[in-house]
């Protein structure tokens, strides 16, 4: 069965220089990516590649909580989201979701109430596109999971990905209670939080993510979707199952939660 990369960034250009023999490695593999962008500079070669790639790569569009500004990183605000309306409705048909978005309160990117503020504004209209294209959400949260799933929960959203979610058993139980998923990446191998999410959620709720060039098995090595098979590894033996049990429920998950994968790839 094929194996779904529910969150990576193929269009890093740490791969500009390797994606097509890799996309020969995905195809041998047989596992499907979900390439996300992240920022308007990023969305034009997000959309090329799963151009390029159909049957292998697709893709999502979102504004990271996030952005590079002139000088360094800034929150995300209200008033860069202006242009995406007008971008879903040209490409909400060929997405399979919306995102990378969501919130991002690390204190030394987001110190202020009022920037937190301003990404809860942007996320808003993030959400109400997710809803008016029928596209679910790929969400970002660290050092946010609570705010994170109290804005999901205050605008009814179902059916969300928590990507590397870095919130307590208390948050993770309350994702799960809302109808969440949440994605495990091959940086399970040396993440405690990973750990704790991939044994505090249902299996039925757990999808896969590389969030490659980052998350990998090993710290500071730059990650591929490749690396999704150490994750299964190590999800088989946290949850006394086989590989192929993992394989199977994931990919099944990931195809609930992104209706749209079955138009991609073949069950």
């Amino acid at each position: 069965m094929v194996i779904v990369d529910c969150h990576a960034h193929l269009s890093d250009d740490v791969f500009n220089d390797v994606l097509s023999d890799m996309i020969l490695d995905l195809q041998r593999e047989n596992i499907f990516v979900i390439s996300v962008g992240m920022n308007y500079v990023d969305f034009e070669k997000v959309v090329n590649i799963s151009a390029q790639n159909k049957g292998c790569i697709g893709f999502g569009l979102g504004l990271h909580p996030i952005q590079r500004g002139n000088i360094d990183k800034r929150p995300l605000s209200l008033i860069d989201t202006n242009e995406l309306p007008g971008l879903f409705e040209e490409l909400a048909s060929s997405a399979i979701c919306l995102g990378e978005c969501g919130l991002d309160f690390s204190k030394w990117l987001c110190p202020t109430s009022i920037e937190r503020d301003m990404q809860r504004s942007a996320l808003k209209v993030q959400i109400e596109l997710s809803k008016k294209h029928n596209l679910p959400l790929n969400l970002h949260s660290r050092s946010a999971g609570k705010p994170l799933l109290d804005i999901l929960r205050q605008n009814n959203v179902e059916g969300a990905l928590l990507h590397a979610f870095d919130g307590g058993k208390k948050a993770i139980k309350q994702g799960v209670e809302d109808g969440h998923y949440f994605s495990i990446a091959p940086s399970i191998v040396r993440d405690p939080s990973q750990k704790q999410v991939a044994t505090n959620v249902p299996l039925d709720r757990l999808v896969l993510e590389s969030d490659s060039p980052a998350l990998g098995p090993i710290k500071g090595q730059t990650n591929t979707p490749l690396n999704l098979l150490k994750t299964v590894d190590c999800l088989a033996d946290l949850l006394n199952c086989s590989k192929d049990h993992v394989i199977e429920v994931t990919t099944q998950n990931a195809v609930r939660l992104f209706p749209k994968l079955r138009n991609h790839i073949k069950l």
